[in-house]
């Protein structure tokens, strides 16, 4: 601003100086950028026809087999309680576990209760063996066969088992065995004791015995409510054995023009010493004890003086053993020479034997049918129902009765007004004994969670409340060596006892012996895997158990054995064929060359040299010294001791026991018995049976022989098998040198035995 320099503005000047500018404007902020924009998701390019195809197949399958899981629940579910009704209605038991099925299962038992059945028992169809095969049994019973009576196989136990269930059974009221015409297959003195012995548990079934096992010993018996069942045997003739085992029925009964032929035990042996010096053919056998008969069958032309010893000595022991068992069962006060004239004096006719009491009655025929038939007429209505007219029928039809099979006082306790057949009651206790390990099953399942026990109860699958069961239970496994110990038979034995050493809920083992013998490296091999098995092992033995059974039996702390057991027979043999006569009557030489003395002295065109002799005859001497060395060990005895109950005899199981080669007098059920009290601590224990029963899978998957199927085939065809037929094998594999090219060494009683080893190159 312009002054005066007195602070007034100078003239001109305008006092009030202008408004400084105004300041720039400024410029607003940018707008914000515009969102960015998101391009509209591209739409997925349809599926290939291919992807819907499969998408909507992968769906329907997913309905379709969640559909199939539904219906095979329900398949199972409607499966299992159409079984569960089957067995209701068939044993009058349930353990149903809603309100519902235990009003529908007292239904079932009131009806089962009215029911009064006989269990018919068609010995002279049945076949009784120590082991099935398995699935493949049950397939010959139900192919085609040229005979119109149909064969029963079953294991000796498995009977034994429907026998004592029958016992206890409240619906069976009597017991019913058809001899007919007589056993169409031998059957075991050792089995048929322990058939005894479970009929006898039936005939007193009125008492609850402790050890069933056991012959006549009412100490083992408490009184039970209920009185004793009858039982029954009808047969239009007996053989000795077959009548040893029909006199522990309660009644005998013999067709009227029939016969009763007790000749007595017979022993028979075939000899082939000069059918073989005919061929040019010469057996050398090595063996050690002069009681080691089986090699007899090539080097004898009849009996030695020891070889008659010992038949006679068996053979009387097993004579008293029935003799004394027909008389307690039957009641009887038979001296020895009473005994020995019946033996004597031939076939008893129908007459004599109900005369001096061996049978109770004479039928023209079997009366089983006619007695059920008037039971039932007799039972149907009560006596208000009944009209006069149906009274006076029922009374006609008595008279009928009595004028054909005549007044018998043993059909009044036979109440029974229909039949059950064998078959089917075994059928009926197998899917009884599946039900109950299902429910097992579904109870432990049950245990795991409340969802699972809620779902499972409510489908009636496990009880309502559920009882915890022990998570380890305590085993006991029965392994059966049936057969020759061979090959084949020690390496099934080996496998299944190689399972049982790892399963560590088995606590004992019972071995169950039916067997003459076999090789000596078989039963060596067997009798190895038993010493380490770390187990406690009981032997239980059958029919037989000699030699090479009795070999492997020497690893186990108590043996049981029937008195008709066959058993002992400690020593070792072996045979050396010589056919070089009979090469060279046909002019056949054989040139060899031998990078050792002993190298070609095994084939069977080489003759025996004294070097081959000496050699074999060192083997045969080592394996004797260490079979009585093992038995020494086992049974407490010295070596000399042992010597004087070897040497190659046969004991009875009785015998034995008195020469200290047996502990107790038994069947399989007191060895069991006494394992599980000795050797098991829990309250329930199962047993096993090994080896397992092989399937109709194994045989189709092809986990048994393609010559074990064959052979099972060729059976079908035929029959039966004779021993004639290894002896025409025999002369066939010489006539075409089919030897093998080593000595046979055995531990066998048994002349078929020794042959299927020879044939086989064992």
């Amino acid at each position: 601003m312009v002054s005066d320099g007195k602070g007034n503005a100078a003239p001109g000047v305008n006092k009030n100086p202008p408004p400084p500018p105004p300041p720039p404007p400024t410029r607003p902020p940018p707008p914000p950028p515009p969102p960015p924009k998101h391009e509209a998701p591209k739409k997925p390019p349809p599926p290939s026809l291919f992807a819907q195809r499969a998408r909507n197949f992968a769906a329907r399958s997913l309905r379709f087999g969640s559909a199939v899981v539904g219906i095979a629940v329900a398949a199972n579910v409607a499966s299992h309680y159409y079984e569960h009704s089957q067995v209701d209605e068939f044993f009058g038991n349930s353990d149903s576990s809603n309100d519902k099925e235990g009003a529908q299962s007292d239904d079932i038992k009131s009806k089962a209760k009215s029911k009064k059945s006989v269990l018919v028992l068609p010995f002279q169809n049945l076949k009784v063996v120590e082991r099935r095969s398995g699935d493949l049994d049950d397939l010959k019973r139900l192919g085609p066969s040229r005979d119109k009576q149909p064969t029963i196989v079953l294991e000796a136990k498995e009977l034994v088992k429907i026998i004592h269930t029958a016992a206890s059974d409240p619906n069976i009221t009597a017991l019913h065995a058809d001899f007919g015409e007589g056993m169409r297959f031998p059957c075991g003195l050792g089995h048929m004791e322990e058939i005894r012995n479970a009929i006898r548990v039936f005939n007193e079934s009125h008492r609850a015995h402790r050890d069933p096992n056991i012959n006549h010993n009412p100490v083992f018996a408490m009184p039970r409510n209920g009185d004793p069942k009858p039982s029954y045997a009808f047969g239009h003739s007996f053989q000795w054995n077959e009548y040893f085992l029909a006199s522990s029925f309660t009644y005998v009964h013999l067709q009227s023009r029939g016969a009763l032929h007790l000749f007595g035990v017979t022993a028979s042996n075939t000899f082939l010493r000069s059918a073989l010096d005919k061929y040019g053919i010469k057996a050398h056998v090595f063996k050690h004890g002069d009681y080691k008969t089986a090699p007899n069958v090539f080097t004898e032309d009849k009996y030695s003086k020891p070889h008659l010893e010992a038949v006679k000595s068996m053979t009387a022991s097993l004579n008293n053993t029935i003799c004394s068992c027909i008389e307690k069962s039957r009641d009887l006060n038979f001296d020895s020479v009473m005994w020995k004239s019946i033996f004597d004096y031939g076939s008893l006719t129908s007459t004599n034997s109900a005369e001096i009491g061996l049978v109770d009655s004479l039928f023209p025929v079997d009366p089983l049918l006619s007695l059920l038939h008037a039971n039932k007429e007799e039972a149907s209505g009560s006596d208000e129902q009944k009209t006069e007219d149906t009274k006076n029928l029922t009374k006609a039809k008595k008279a009928k009765l009595e004028e054909i099979f005549g007044l018998n006082k043993s059909f009044d306790k036979f109440v029974a007004t229909e039949q059950v057949s064998l078959v089917k009651y075994h059928e009926m206790m197998k899917k009884k004994a599946k039900l109950e390990e299902r429910r097992k099953y579904f109870t432990k399942l049950a245990e795991s969670s409340t969802a699972a026990s809620f779902i499972l109860s409510t489908i009636g699958l496990a009880p309502r409340e559920v009882k915890l069961l022990p998570y380890k239970v305590d085993k006991v496994a029965v392994v059966t060596v049936d057969g020759s110990i061979d090959s084949a038979s020690s390496y099934e034995t080996i496998e299944a006892l190689r399972k049982i050493r790892a399963d560590d809920a088995v606590k004992c083992l019972v071995l169950r012996v039916n067997s003459p013998g076999g090789s000596v490296t078989s039963s060596e091999a067997v009798l190895e895997e038993l010493k380490i098995l770390e187990k406690p092992i009981v032997c239980s033995m059958s029919n037989a158990a000699a030699s090479g059974g009795y070999y492997i039996s020497t690893s186990c702390e108590k043996i049981f054995a029937n008195p008709t057991t066959i058993t002992g027979s400690i020593g070792v043999f072996g045979v050396k064929f010589d056919a070089s006569r009979w090469a060279r009557d046909y002019g056949i030489r054989t040139d060899y060359y031998p990078h050792g003395s002993h190298a070609a002295s095994l084939n069977p065109l080489v003759p025996l040299t004294p070097g081959t002799k000496d050699n074999i005859t060192r083997l045969v001497a080592g394996f004797y010294d260490y079979f009585k060395n093992i038995v020494a060990t086992s049974r407490s005895m010295s070596v000399d001791e042992v010597e004087q109950v070897a040497q190659g005899r046969v004991w009875t199981g009785e015998q034995a026991k008195e020469v200290g080669l047996v502990d107790r007098l038994g069947g399989l059920d007191r060895a069991v018995s006494y394992a599980k009290s000795t050797h098991t601590k829990s309250e329930h224990v199962d047993v096993e049976y090994w080896p397992r029963k092989k399937g109709l899978w194994d045989f189709i998957s092809g986990k048994e022989s393609l010559a074990r199927i064959m052979s099972e085939a060729v059976s079908l065809a035929k029959n039966s098998s004779d021993d004639t037929d290894n002896i025409v094998n025999l002369f066939n594999e010489m006539s075409e040198l089919k030897f093998a090219d080593r000595p046979h060494f055995m531990l066998t009683i048994d002349e078929k035995t020794a042959l299927d080893l020879i044939l086989r190159g064992d």
